[in-house]
């Protein structure tokens, strides 16, 4: 695949997207971990977690990233259709965790514990979605680029 490309250009977005959430990711789970932060900057960071999430998705989703993929792996439409379904399913989560964590009383250190617990959980599940986005990508174009060399 050529760098320049559309192919590589949407590539690179989707891989750019990705490393934003995941440093994203590691910020909120350095204030949850060491309780640097207030727990209203929590509650933020967390909601803005969510916020970034939906846009992500649907820009993924709307810029035909995916598409673009099948059209040089058809065999992969399956995987395609099974890792967009989990977007509106992942976006709940985001929003319930946001809920969870502003419904509990702030005060207490059972706040910082039951909200990190809920939050690394969504985060190995969010982690594990965006590698598989990646693979897909990635076996998507080798295989378009093994198969005209």
């Amino acid at each position: 695949m050529h760098p320049d490309s559309p192919e590589f250009q949407a590539y690179q977005a989707i891989l750019a997207g990705h490393q934003e959430l995941k440093g994203l990711l590691e910020r909120i789970d350095h204030v949850l971990a060491t309780r640097s932060d207030t727990v209203e900057e929590a509650c933020h960071l967390l909601a803005q977690l969510g916020d970034r999430l939906v846009k992500h998705f649907a820009l993924e989703e709307q810029e035909g990233y995916f598409e673009e993929a099948v059209l040089h792996a058809p065999q992969l439409v399956a995987k395609v259709n099974r890792l967009l379904a989990q977007h509106p399913k992942m976006c709940s989560q985001a929003h319930s965790l946001v809920q969870e964590a502003t419904g509990q009383p702030s005060q207490a250190a059972e706040w910082w514990e039951t909200t990190r617990r809920l939050f690394l959980a969504f985060r190995d599940e969010l982690l594990r979605h965006e590698r598989a986005e990646d693979r897909l990508l990635q076996e998507a174009y080798n295989l378009d680029l093994g198969s005209h060399d």
